[in-house]
């Protein structure tokens, strides 16, 4: 694909997650992220990767998926999809499009930290994509900005040229453009998240300097010849703050429309430190600074540096350190909660959290297709060094069936109190109880439904 190949699991996941044009008149449409999220911890369960669905071997697994909405039909059907993969591949070549998924070692680490399994399953791209790992200041703001505005945001993405910063930006026309033109003009780097129409601006003549010349990056997690839709556009604001150091919303209209709603969501998830334009022509600036939001008071050429006035902000945010290099631990979709014993922020450059004292049941699951760079990502290796594809779910199965019978001598549970007691998933935790249900290890009790040990037995009696 354009410089490079497709690794054995990005084809996988291209096959299961892509769109290539013709999905209206097919009876199964492609895995959402969180359906494929899904498939993710089940593969890694069972010490597959997505290139093993691609073998006879690997799809015997699918018999053993029980969860909603990935019965082994629709999968099988999506992985059939080979012929129109194929054109797909060749209309995106032409234009320069590459792809990689969250288990190649380009994939932005800044999203796979900040969004774990909210991560898209696919980044399709033009240009550089090692500028992605970068960071740079996210510039945010109206597609009708004032002629004020616009000059303003030129004149900060110059400034940011200077002192060496990239600009993470929209892509779209206003203050995204006046963004990416003010950086690349100044001879910087910038990075463009695109809502629709990747395939149309890779091949644009503005924007093909850029590209060529490694100082631009255009990036998007949806389908290259998409046309614009509002979804799109405001399901694409966590890419760009996620890949950015810091934001600045130059403005922001007060309750409504995509700047708004995205800086809200930054400022819910403390993401990156978020700045606003002070004063500024948007009626939701001083609404997004009382939400905590800081005010941006900088003077271009007022003898302070970009660098420094971030340095003296008020927000108690130092200058985040570099996403560490390391096989990340992705929470469940629904846990909010820190990795035990992993600090609230990113440590330094380098530094690693370790998972040696988690229990085996409790640790949350990790998807299969985020590795560490070394990681391999041809089709030649399908497991990871440390993975038995036959022991891991038995052990875990045992040591579920273990566990589950402390928890049960004590009281009668129901499936969410086995899932949250045990620190699984509540789909694994039923698979678990069905398991040991129809082993004779465990009863199901009825009005309510709930699980005890089995009487005059044990689990393992």
């Amino acid at each position: 694909m354009s410089d490079q190949a497709l690794s054995a699991d990005t084809e996988a996941v291209l096959l299961l997650c892509g769109r290539f044009g013709g999905e209206r008149q097919e009876p199964f449409p492609p895995l959402s992220t969180r359906e494929y999220g899904t498939l993710a911890k089940w593969l890694n369960l069972r010490g597959l990767r997505p290139a093993d669905l691609m073998t006879e071997a690997g799809r015997e697994h699918l018999a053993d998926l029980h969860e909603a909405k990935l019965e082994p039909q629709r999968l099988e059907f999506l992985l059939g999809r080979g012929t129109a993969m194929a054109l797909a591949l060749e209309r995106w070549s032409r234009g320069g499009i590459w792809i990689i998924s969250r288990g190649d070692s380009e994939f932005p680490k800044r999203l796979k930290h900040h969004l774990k399994h909210g991560a898209p399953p696919l980044l399709y791209g033009a240009g550089d994509r090692t500028l992605l790992d970068r960071g740079g200041l996210a510039i945010i703001g109206s597609r009708n900005a004032s002629d004020g505005a616009l000059e303003l945001t030129r004149e900060v993405a110059a400034q940011c040229a200077r002192e060496g910063l990239g600009v993470v930006s929209g892509g779209a026309r206003g203050v995204d453009a006046a963004a990416m033109q003010g950086a690349t003009e100044a001879g910087s780097y910038a990075i463009g998240v695109l809502a629709s129409d990747l395939l149309k601006a890779s091949v644009n003549r503005q924007n093909r300097l850029g590209l060529q010349e490694g100082r631009l990056v255009l990036v998007s997690p949806f389908y290259p010849e998409s046309g614009f839709n509002v979804g799109n556009a405001m399901g694409r604001n966590k890419h760009i703050y996620t890949l950015s150091d810091r934001a600045l919303v130059i403005d922001s209209d007060l309750g409504r429309g995509g700047t708004w709603e995205g800086a809200l969501e930054d400022l819910r998830q403390q993401w990156v430190p978020l700045y606003v334009r002070t004063p500024g022509d948007g009626s939701g600036n001083a609404a997004l600074i009382e939400k905590g939001g800081m005010a941006f008071d900088f003077s271009v050429g007022g003898g302070e540096t970009l660098t420094e006035f971030f340095n003296r902000s008020p927000s108690g945010f130092e200058r985040p350190a570099e996403p560490e290099v390391q096989r990340a631990i992705e929470l469940p979709e629904t846990d909010e909660t820190a990795v035990a014993g992993a600090p609230d922020s990113l440590p330094p450059s380098g530094g690693e959290r370790h998972q040696e004292s988690l229990p085996a049941v409790a640790a949350p699951a990790v998807d299969s297709t985020t590795l560490p760079d070394s990681a391999p990502t041809s089709g030649a290796s399908l497991a990871t060094p440390s993975m038995d594809a036959s022991k891991p779910p038995l052990d875990m199965y045992q040591d579920f069936l273990s566990k589950l019978t402390q928890a049960l001598e004590r009281e009668t549970l129901t499936e969410d109190q086995v899932a949250k007691q045990l620190g699984l998933e509540k789909a694994q935790a039923r698979t678990w109880l069905k398991k040991a249900v129809d082993s004779k290890r465990a009863e199901k009790l009825t009005r309510p439904v709930r699980y005890s040990l089995r009487k005059q037995s044990s689990l393992f009696g």
